[in-house]
């Protein structure tokens, strides 16, 4: 079925999905309510500044990720696209895997499969700064995101339910996380 193409590779005749990694970070400060880190993408000019760079779902807030490079570490991936789009340090954070997501159309750019990495921090005080192909960086309640792009809605719920169930997490922040996976419930996708 698949060979050798001369060049020491190997490859075969099946299709092969687009690798993503995206960040699900939530702040837990002391003196308020739980925080979620989102960017937003810029809008083809001549729109408004402070949205994301390129399509798709321009102007839409999403989650700090991208594509995984050839021969790249998942968790360094993660690291990496972390810190392009919000400038936050990865020796700050925690990276914990907490899924695979590749349903069928949850990116229009073609099949594509990513795997989240979530984190809970002590603060919103990372150095948050939008970069890369991000216009802003900012924290959201984790009550009230605003609609969110791709399928990251289904991402954040499911590692809001994962980071809650974690060991060594307060329970009144569990319990936060958990309500708000609820209130996330229902289909990502726009019916």
């Amino acid at each position: 079925m698949g060979g050798d193409n001369g060049k020491g590779q190997f490859t075969y005749p099946y299709p092969r999905p687009s690798l993503t990694v995206d960040a699900v970070i939530i702040a837990a400060p002391q003196d308020t309510a739980p925080q979620l880190l989102l960017i937003q993408n810029r809008l083809p000019s001549p729109a408004p500044a402070l949205h994301r760079k390129h399509d798709p779902f321009a102007g839409s807030w999403a989650l700090p990720g991208g594509f995984v490079d050839e021969n790249e570490p998942l968790d360094r991936a993660a690291a990496r696209e972390l810190q392009e789009e919000t400038s936050v340090d990865p020796s700050s954070v925690l990276l914990t895997q907490v899924g695979a997501f590749g349903d069928p159309g949850r990116d229009p750019r073609g099949w594509c499969v990513t795997v989240a990495y979530g984190a809970i921090v002590p603060s919103t005080q990372l150095g948050v700064k939008a970069a890369d192909d991000a216009q802003a960086a900012e924290w959201f309640p984790i009550s009230s995101p605003p609609r969110l792009a791709f399928d990251h809605k289904l991402v954040v719920r499911t590692a809001f339910r994962h980071l809650a169930a974690q060991g060594g997490v307060a329970a009144a922040l569990a319990e936060q996380l958990r309500a708000a996976a609820d209130a996330l419930e229902g289909p990502w996708q726009e019916q």
